[in-house]
């Protein structure tokens, strides 16, 4: 049986990184890109901070026994052309800088292509700082300290690639790599680096599928099942480890990061993992379905209590938030149960584009908001648009934006007003002003009554 409330929970209870976690995690980030931000020599050739990893990719999940979860983030620095004769230079100016800081000099170690940052032993974190630089030739490049060179990379086209692909296959491939993290980590089910799994799994999603058979990615579990097989069926067709390109970079190969006995270890493990989530899947009696997934993932997975089970129902199509349910109301802020009749029967997608206001920031040029875990200086221009929803007819969006922090409040600016899209574009323009941590709400609202809104987070980080 595929039993999608049991993966909606044991997601959600056992295997997702908290919001408070994800949250300290976002608070760490900030004071690092802030420090490197005010360094005296470093801070001026600093262009933008770019999540990257498991962050990013929205893949991260709660850390298994001795490991640590963990944030990569990208700091672009503008091109110098002495330190391209010695790309180290780059490096050199992240390390000096985090190493000889008052709070991050004793957390601060060198990696190959980083400077990581390792927090407490009691929280489990640490922090990649990666240099990053956009060369003249529009080539994007890190920094190999060890071989003093440039590699040639595309993370934020990796991140693009991802949801793309996430979106294809039902918004359920984020889902699916993190059931794989957690059994490869907190189960050891097999071994493999983060970024091949993400690989190999992700460029088996086709949206050919969909084609022959509408409820390929259906839900998770089918997702998962399905997944695999293609998995499974991809690594029966090689004998010798396959060579595996970054699919935003055909210049990047990943064949470094295993070895042919870890191919041929990894491609008997996901076979067994195939029969077995086969068996669970298709059986049809739920008891001893639920006894087989548990046999897979653990005693973890296991039956929702009756009042997350409730809770779930009540909040299946979500509803936005109401003046009751938020405490902090702005001084002229308006919800939308006071502005419509609200019946969220509909869906709406929503996207953001970043555009920086200069153009000495070549590769940051129209890039989605996702694709950057939602952060973005100050400075730039965010263009947000309806993508798609499945309203029929003819409807009208409605837009809030709500600031907070102490940057918008002081300039009296923490906003919350619902302005109708008066151009009728479904879209809303806005620039990155102050520092903090905010939110857009888009409202579809047809014949007086809002049936879908969608929400996103908008961080702005000093540029």
């Amino acid at each position: 049986m595929k039993l999608t409330d049991y993966f909606r929970h044991f997601l959600t209870d056992t295997v997702n990184l908290s919001q408070t976690k994800l949250s300290e995690l976002d608070g760490r980030v900030d004071a690092i890109d802030n420090a490197l931000n005010n360094d005296p020599t470093l801070g001026s050739k600093i262009l933008v901070s770019v999540p990257q990893g498991s962050w990013a990719h929205e893949t991260i999940i709660k850390p298994g026994d001795g490991l640590e979860f963990d944030a990569d983030f990208l700091v672009q620095i503008a091109e110098d052309g002495d330190w391209n004769l010695n790309p180290k230079k780059y490096a050199d100016a992240v390390w000096d800088c985090l190493s000889e800081h008052s709070t991050y000099g004793s957390m601060t170690t060198w990696k190959n292509r980083c400077v990581r940052v390792t927090y407490a032993e009691s929280t489990r974190c640490h922090v990649d700082v990666i240099p990053y630089v956009v060369l003249a030739d529009g080539r994007e490049v890190i920094v190999n300290r060890t071989t003093n060179e440039f590699e040639e990379t595309n993370p934020i086209g990796f991140t693009e690639w991802l949801h793309q692909q996430d979106k294809i296959a039902n918004r359920n491939l984020r889902r699916v790599l993190r059931l794989l993290k957690y059994l490869r980590d907190h189960q050891g089910a097999f071994a493999l680096k983060s970024v091949l799994l993400t690989t190999l799994v992700g460029q088996r999603v086709e949206s050919w599928r969909e084609t022959l058979d509408p409820d390929y990615y259906k839900d998770t579990p089918t997702a998962l099942l399905h997944l695999l097989e293609d998995v499974d069926d991809y690594l029966r067709s090689y004998a010798l480890k396959p060579h595996l390109v970054d699919p935003s970079c055909p210049v990047t190969s990943f064949d470094h990061r295993w070895t042919q006995v870890q191919f041929e270890t990894f491609k008997t493990r996901i076979a067994k993992l195939r029969e077995d989530v086969s068996a669970a899947y298709h059986d049809p009696q739920r008891d001893s379905s639920v006894e087989k997934w548990q046999e897979i993932f653990g005693a973890s997975f296991k039956q929702p209590s009756l009042a997350a089970s409730a809770s779930t129902a009540s909040s299946s199509p979500r509803k936005p938030p109401t003046r009751g349910e938020t405490p902090d109301r702005a001084l002229h802020e308006e919800f939308i149960d006071e502005r419509a009749t609200v019946n969220i029967t509909r869906t709406v997608e929503i996207t953001c584009d970043v555009t920086p206001a200069t153009q000495g920031n070549r590769r940051e040029r129209r890039l989605a908001l996702r694709s950057r875990a939602g952060r973005v200086p100050t400075r730039n221009d965010l263009l947000f648009r309806v993508v798609a929803t499945d309203v029929v007819g003819d409807y009208a969006t409605k837009w809030k934006v709500r600031n907070y922090g102490a940057d918008a409040e002081r300039h009296g600016q923490l906003r919350g007003q619902i302005h109708l899209d008066n151009r009728g574009k479904h879209e809303r323009f806005e620039k990155t002003k102050y520092v903090g941590r905010h939110y857009v709400e888009c409202y579809v609202i047809q014949n007086g009554v809002c049936v879908a809104w969608a929400h996103d987070d908008v961080i702005i980080t000093p540029n």
